[in-house]
């Protein structure tokens, strides 16, 4: 068992809303699914989408899959296209329109958040650390922490970062 299957088996994911579908019990195999894919392709959250997030509105749904994310980005046997997917669902869900639950997934990047500073000086790829990035800027209140990694590492994220 790895974190991602421990922090999986904590929550009654039938007990937790799907937009899509009568429960989010479908939720634990989508994530396994795309903690192993390889591509790009293979690591698309089919049944994430549109089941507990579209845009900036979300289910409550969106709380234990952050936790499950972070989790996930723990584990370095987790392949890049799926890292980028986790941190680009991550990205959504600080930012979803209810207040709450944005704040809850912060928490739960928070609680990780060597993860996401270590997903932007590994220099794996741009877009990643990027996200990363976003997701550090969201989340952590320790402004000259994130100004001297963006010192550090400007040179792996992208040319065109912008934070506005």
């Amino acid at each position: 068992m790895d974190a991602m299957e421990l922090e999986l088996g904590l929550y009654d994911w039938a007990g937790f809303p799907c937009h899509s579908c009568a429960s989010a019990s479908h939720v634990p195999g989508e994530l396994l699914r795309m903690a192993r894919a390889r591509t790009t392709e293979e690591a698309l959250p089919r049944d994430i989408e549109f089941h507990v997030v579209q845009d900036r509105w979300a289910t409550p749904t969106v709380v234990p899959v952050a936790r499950v994310l972070m989790a996930g980005l723990a584990d370095p046997r987790v392949a890049p296209a799926a890292r980028h997917q986790f941190l680009d669902l991550l990205s959504t869900f600080v930012v979803v329109d209810d207040d709450d639950l944005a704040e809850a997934c912060k928490d739960a990047a928070r609680a990780g958040i060597w993860t996401l500073y270590e997903e932007v000086l590994s220099g794996r790829a741009p877009g990643t650390a990027l996200l990363a990035y976003w997701i550090l800027y969201e989340t952590d209140p320790d402004e000259a922490r994130r100004d001297r990694l963006l010192e550090t590492a400007r040179h792996l994220l992208p040319e065109d970062l912008r934070m506005d």
